[in-house]
């Protein structure tokens, strides 16, 4: 038994008869929870050569959003985020993203972020639709929800309509998809295992709003991150015509100034969370799973974040106009796809 599925690069969007006279006139605003918006609906991956604290004070600055990684000491995940949302004038605000685990220390870290004065968290792990996760959703919901400055949890990774339906159920406040399609992930490779990014997304968000689901008093309407598998700018446009609410992206912004990480004669490291190299950062090599992440040498480009963004939301823009589109709901209501195959 199997299913046919599509990747960014098996779709594209069908030009249609537009009523925009700009692309300026484009609003790309967009809800990465219920009460955290963002100009540009782009997340700087949580790996560790792509976010720590200068990176996230640059996305925030250029209307999109860092999410900062976990690959490091308690203390210093705190310094991290102390210090990407330091403002002398608090009127400013800072919204950044934190990552935790579902086991080691995660509940420490997760205590210690909050007690610094984060509220929005990403729970990730390689298989999201696990035990793990449902465990430590409901146990971060049950600490951290009936308080006077409660959190939201973006949980993930998921690739199906049914894990959809259960992290919801869990209490996720949005859900991160995409298992395997990233250019620094081998879980594809070495377990088989993997679902084509534009389907995952398309089936996961057309879940969410089929009125069998809404109907589940259980269950909430929450925004799909589209998280791995984009290559260039348009694959964005695609995931949020597919549905996603914003796409969370490492390789298009690994060479940005700002991005952690060694460099060396024009070169720089970007690799998976799920590497040798970034595994051996909290666990003793022999004790080491296979590893599903790979470490790829990139050209060191003198690009910045505030500059990608600017591109990532000037291509929003004009394909939103292609479809008649002046936001993002219009686009998700209006955009046309046609495949390759």
């Amino acid at each position: 038994m199997y299913r046919k599925g599509s990747s960014f690069k098996d779709v594209y969007i069908i030009p249609q008869y537009s009523e925009v006279e700009s692309r300026s006139l484009v609003d790309t605003s967009t809800k990465i929870f219920d009460n955290l918006e963002i100009d540009v609906p782009v997340i700087s991956s949580n790996m560790d050569t792509v976010t720590e604290g200068l990176m996230a004070i640059a996305m925030n600055n250029a209307g999109a959003i860092g999410a900062l990684h976990r690959f490091m000491s308690i203390e210093d995940n705190v310094e991290q985020y102390k210090f990407a949302t330091f403002r002398e004038n608090p009127q400013e605000g800072t919204y950044v993203l934190v990552s935790i685990g579902v086991n080691g220390d995660s509940e420490e870290r997760a205590k210690a972020l909050y007690e610094a004065g984060a509220r929005f968290f990403i729970i990730d792990v390689a298989h999201g639709h696990s035990k793990q996760m449902k465990n430590m959703i409901c146990r971060m919901k049950s600490r951290y929800q009936d308080v006077k400055d409660p959190i939201r949890i973006m949980a993930g990774n998921i690739a199906t309509p049914e894990a959809v339906y259960d992290l919801v159920t869990w209490g996720a406040d949005a859900v991160k998809v995409g298992i395997g399609p990233g250019a620094a992930c081998l879980t594809k490779n070495v377990t088989g295992v993997t679902m084509p990014q534009f389907s995952a997304i398309n089936e996961c968000s057309k879940y969410l709003t089929e009125s069998t689901y809404r109907q589940k008093p259980q269950v909430r309407l929450v925004p799909i991150i589209a998280d791995g598998g984009v290559t260039e700018i348009g694959d964005i446009s695609k995931a949020i015509g597919a549905g996603a609410s914003a796409v969370m992206c490492g390789r298009l912004f690994a060479a940005c100034n700002e991005t952690p990480g060694p460099r060396l004669n024009g070169k720089k490291i970007y690799r998976g969370m799920a590497s040798k190299d970034a595994m051996i950062r909290i666990k003793p090599a022999d004790s080491l799973p296979t590893p599903e992440g790979d470490s790829i040498v990139i050209d060191d480009e003198p690009t910045t974040a505030a500059e990608v963004v600017k591109h990532i939301k000037g291509g929003l823009q004009s394909a939103f106009s292609y479809s008649n589109a002046k936001n993002l709901i219009e686009f998700q209501k209006n955009v046309k796809f046609g495949s390759r195959e």
